[in-house]
């Protein structure tokens, strides 16, 4: 007897046809790693690896926003809503309290 790591089916699944079903999923993988096809971990590592690169690539400022705004202050058209500020800064300041441990 060949020791594989693998459990023999239950009776439950081989009346209800998960035994074939768990055999041609193993089938497949087999196929896949012969053809050298990666596995879906390794996808999904490969997936993340792009993300990560996508995010380092981002760059932090967006100059076309910034650019923007300095023309509209420039312009005279910038103007600040000073109650809609100081509500932003006393939310952020409870947010930041809350987080503290």
């Amino acid at each position: 007897m060949k020791v594989t790591g693998q459990q023999p089916p239950r009776t439950s699944e081989l009346t209800t046809g998960k035994a074939r079903e768990a055999e041609g999923k193993a089938e497949r993988m087999r196929t896949a790693a012969k053809e050298g096809a990666a596995p879906a971990s390794n996808r999904m590592s490969l997936t993340l690896s792009r993300i990560r690169e996508a995010i380092r690539n981002t760059p932090d400022v967006r100059a076309d926003r910034v650019e923007s705004v300095r023309e509209r202050i420039r312009s005279g058209e910038y103007k600040v809503d000073a109650e809609r500020l100081a509500q932003n800064i006393m939310t952020e300041s409870l947010h930041e309290d809350l987080e503290k441990p």
